[in-house]
């Protein structure tokens, strides 16, 4: 009796432990915001402070640092991404991954497993904000991270990544902040033409992406 009503007692917290996985939820289609990043790798360690504009519908994405030395540009209807300086050289490449908009789960291409569920964190304390962290692991290159988003509203808080490109490890945390749902200068998409190549430049190479591994790396 002891060993069938222990044996309940598991089956009833693993019930109650799965029941608090919360639904994958999917982000904003239109934001923008301040992204801080830390990337680590052969060369050394860098951080910067960008802002960044995600419009889904249009499937596009851009940064721009701070200092406005450099700005990325990436059209993902094109799976293309174009570099463009101060000094107004372009390059551009291809991009390997298509941006993830939602949690991943299966139906999304490149990724190898679902989306794991890490748990649950409160910032500030009762009554504070309740955060979800997901883990998903890339085909390429080899990623592994973790995003964090709120429960309510499924905002994009941060992301750390950690994998190899090229046999060279690599280290990368990004943290979002003074997000909006709007996007204040549309022309942040724009791409000059020239000095920018051509979409039908044949030589255009597939390269690392400076964006976080939310946007495919």
């Amino acid at each position: 009796m002891r060993i069938f009503v222990a044996i309940a007692a598991i089956l009833v917290g693993t019930c109650a432990k799965q029941l608090d996985i919360p639904t994958r939820c999917c982000f904003p289609k239109v934001w923008e915001g301040m992204m801080a990043t830390v990337q680590i790798d052969s060369s050394g360690m860098k951080s910067s402070m960008l802002s960044v504009s995600y419009d889904f519908s249009v499937d596009r994405f851009a940064l721009q640092d701070v200092d406005m030395k450099y700005r990325i540009v990436v059209d993902y209807s094109k799976m293309i991404q174009y570099v463009i300086t101060s000094e107004g050289l372009c390059t551009a490449s291809k991009v390997p991954n298509k941006e993830l908009n939602c949690i991943p789960g299966s139906i999304f291409p490149n990724v190898s497993d679902n989306a794991t569920f890490v748990g649950s964190v409160v910032y500030g304390g009762p009554g504070g904000m309740v955060l979800d962290k997901w883990s998903y692991k890339v085909h390429y290159p080899p990623v592994t991270a973790v995003i964090t988003v709120t429960r309510d509203g499924c905002v994009y808080i941060s992301e750390v990544g950690a994998g190899t490109f090229g046999g060279v490890p690599f280290y990368r945390s990004d943290e979002f902040s003074n997000i909006t749902y709007a996007i204040k200068d549309p022309t942040v998409f724009n791409v000059p033409s020239p000095p920018c190549p051509s979409d039908q430049d044949n030589n255009l190479v597939l390269t690392r992406r400076q964006t976080s591994v939310f946007t495919g790396l």
